[in-house]
């Protein structure tokens, strides 16, 4: 019989460890639209998306952002258990290095 209360004791201990981890791996969702207003000192970004205008709690670095944000840029923000934790705008990253790539490619070039 105790065998039978041991297994039955770590049932649910399996099933608690699931749900947390479950929680702690929540997944993230993808939210583009125009910024309406911002609120540094509250944590707040107020989007127009295409369901209409949503009011975000910003966390973490994402926070520091917001001052950054004005009125009618474009962006898109990844939030996760209702909390925006990242914000990009419309300007990509991956643009600008591929045309820093271009031009050092002809200076190398020269050097033959």
């Amino acid at each position: 019989m105790a065998g039978g209360l041991a297994s039955a004791n770590e049932m649910p201990k399996a099933s608690h460890k699931h749900s947390a981890t479950a929680e702690s791996k929540a997944p993230s969702t993808k939210v583009q639209g125009e910024v309406v207003s911002t609120d540094a000192s509250a944590n707040k970004l107020v989007l127009k998306t295409s369901s209409g205008e949503e009011t975000l709690m910003v966390t973490g670095k994402a926070a520091a952002r917001l001052k950054d944000l004005t009125a009618g840029e474009k962006v898109t923000v990844k939030e996760r258990n209702n909390q925006v934790y990242s914000i990009s705008t419309g300007k990509a990253k991956g643009k600008h290095h591929a045309s820093k790539a271009a031009s050092t490619a002809p200076a190398a070039s020269r050097k033959y």
